[in-house]
């Protein structure tokens, strides 16, 4: 994760799950929204978003997120994978561009 987002480890384990400091002028608001509203309820959730790196190059991630229980199924931690896309997302006719967040 530091080397696709370019932010060193101490910086990222001070960060919540929902990697806000990855936001930026493309990021949809209601991806955003989709990210808090999973942490929230504790429930799991796969989606595609625009973040952007420490030097401001817009990428395409797949964010999954998964709460993890303990033996008395309360919530205790989240698993959360990045997995950029942006390769596979610039191939497929329609999809968003990375250029003006359109």
């Amino acid at each position: 994760f530091c080397d696709l987002s370019g932010y060193p480890r101490a910086y990222i384990m001070q960060k919540g799950c929902a990697c806000k400091f990855l936001y930026g002028p493309g990021t949809d608001e209601e991806k955003r929204t989709e990210i808090e509203k999973a942490l929230e309820a504790k429930t799991e959730l796969q989606v595609e978003v625009q973040f952007y790196k420490k030097n401001g190059n817009p990428f395409w991630c797949l964010v999954d997120l998964v709460p993890i229980t303990n033996e008395k199924h309360e919530v205790v931690l989240f698993l959360a994978s990045h997995k950029d896309i942006t390769s596979s997302r610039l191939t497929v006719p329609g999809m968003a561009r990375l250029s003006n967040g359109s």
